[in-house]
């Protein structure tokens, strides 16, 4: 993989992304969309300049050899388990998804005392929601198909 790739993907997502703003401006309101329309054009410009810079890199540069696939085999899977644990947040509610997450999470991380583990993941989920609902007023999710709350 050459060093210029990543920078041209980041370069294209950009561009995805600034679309999407861009797209969300005609509903802003005249007499402040100045700032904002603004800030999109030199972002444009700031994202095109890097797509064809590393472009232009890319060409000229010799193949590196790199860990991508390895690395893969170990996000992909680990982004897969925050998507299931976003999804039952909602239906077993906050605490009951973020202990089985943090235990499922620290097992693929290959953590070998389990009584920490457990004791980890109890603790920490009961301190953050107590930090969230107390502190910062947040309403975390209960669940709908059973609740566990405090």
């Amino acid at each position: 993989m050459k060093k210029s790739l990543p920078d041209l993907i980041i370069g294209i997502v950009l561009l995805a992304f600034l679309t999407s703003l861009a797209v969300q401006v005609p509903a802003i309101p005249d007499v402040s969309r100045g700032y904002p329309v603004f800030l999109l054009a030199v972002s444009y410009l700031m994202s095109i300049w890097l797509v064809i810079s590393s472009m232009l890199k890319l060409k000229t540069q010799e193949k590196q050899e790199t860990q991508v696939a390895e690395q893969m085999k170990i996000i992909v899977p680990y982004c897969l388990m925050i998507t299931i644990y976003l999804f039952l947040m909602n239906k077993i509610g906050y605490i009951a998804s973020t202990v089985v997450f943090m235990i499922v999470s620290l097992l693929y991380l290959k953590l070998k005392n389990k009584v920490v583990m457990i004791v980890l993941s109890i603790v920490m989920t009961i301190v953050l929601y107590f930090v969230f609902t107390n502190f910062l007023t947040v309403i975390l999710p209960r669940g709908t198909w059973f609740n566990i709350a405090f």
